[in-house]
């Protein structure tokens, strides 16, 4: 019964990871629906960070759980400049490059976030550089090269600005992995994320001012699409993210994630006629691939009575 119990909670865990990273897939389409309305991209980020952070903040209003926002001086050191690059930068450069070239493209550059932890694991944590991060590196690349159409340099598939806003994205998404680190193990995992949504909605907000009245006078179902963006693409993919991380190991549940930009690719064709080569989906395996072989371990970590559902914590 043990073992059953066991397997059907390992299940629970990756379907719950698999819905998050599902709805994670489809925030490209909600980004151009957007776009085709004139809404800015500094617009929507702040709108959809300060709706996250809105939502966080009453969840815990009305748990009674504010008092998990106190931290000390040192911590908060940290959490300002997370908050900046991992919420700020990250939105901006990953919803420019979406508006500058295909969704799947963009979610497949963003995939370069585990190649750069494995880097700067290296440079700041002193982390081994294993063959199979080694593979995970070169596969990465590799799958970008063809993404974004390096095969055939005189008609690239995407402006080399945008492929550097794309791994801008991965970059400052990865950074949350290697510098937030430490704050995993004194701070709770809403704690984290409240704080970081807080001064990234305040750092985007700031950016929106010249472009916040592209909000105005929109139809009321662009209203619904840029609330379901904040509700449902930050708060509900996030809460069944952590709800299956509590059921796998960090790893596995990074591995099963990497179903987003499969999604991605698949809602870019499907609903927005882009184009799905051969090559492409060759090199978007590549980089899924590569994902999935960083977050492997060559030895089988020891089993903890109860993981903190905080280290593999995913911030969209």
């Amino acid at each position: 019964m043990k073992g059953s119990s066991s397997r059907f909670g390992g299940l629970a865990g990756v379907l719950l990871v698999a819905a998050a990273a599902t709805i994670w897939g489809t925030l490209g389409l909600v980004a151009k629906l957007v776009y085709d309305e004139g809404v800015s991209v500094q617009a929507l980020v702040a709108t959809r960070a300060v709706g996250a952070f809105l939502v966080i903040f009453a969840f815990l209003l009305f748990s009674g759980r504010l008092a998990v926002l106190k931290v000390e001086g040192r911590d908060l050191l940290s959490l300002v400049p997370l908050g900046v690059v991992s919420i700020g930068g990250f939105y901006l450069l990953y919803f420019y490059t979406i508006q500058e070239s295909e969704v799947g493209v963009a979610a497949v550059l963003l995939y370069s976030s585990p190649a750069f932890v494995v880097l700067l694991a290296r440079v700041f944590l002193g982390e081994l550089l294993t063959p199979p991060k080694l593979l995970a590196l070169f596969m990465t690349l590799t799958g970008i090269l063809l993404v974004v159409g390096v095969t055939s340099p005189g008609d690239l598939a995407v402006r080399p600005l945008i492929v550097l806003t794309g791994l801008g994205a991965g970059l400052s998404y990865g950074l949350y992995s290697i510098v937030g680190k430490p704050l995993t193990r004194r701070l709770p995992t809403a704690a984290i994320t409240c704080h970081m949504l807080g001064v990234g909605a305040v750092i985007l907000l700031v950016f929106a001012l010249p472009s916040l009245h592209t909000l105005f006078g929109l139809p009321v179902g662009i209203y619904a699409v840029l609330a379901a963006s904040a509700l449902v693409h930050t708060a509900l993919a996030y809460a069944l993210y952590t709800a299956g991380l509590v059921r796998l190991e960090a790893g596995q549940a990074a591995i099963v994630a990497a179903v987003e930009p499969v999604v991605a690719g698949a809602v870019g064709f499907v609903f927005l006629s882009e184009e799905l080569t051969a090559v492409k989906v060759l090199g978007a395996l590549l980089v899924v691939g590569g994902a999935a072989i960083a977050q492997l371990r060559l030895r089988r970590p020891p089993k903890s009575p109860a993981p903190d559902p905080a280290k593999g914590a995913r911030l969209r």
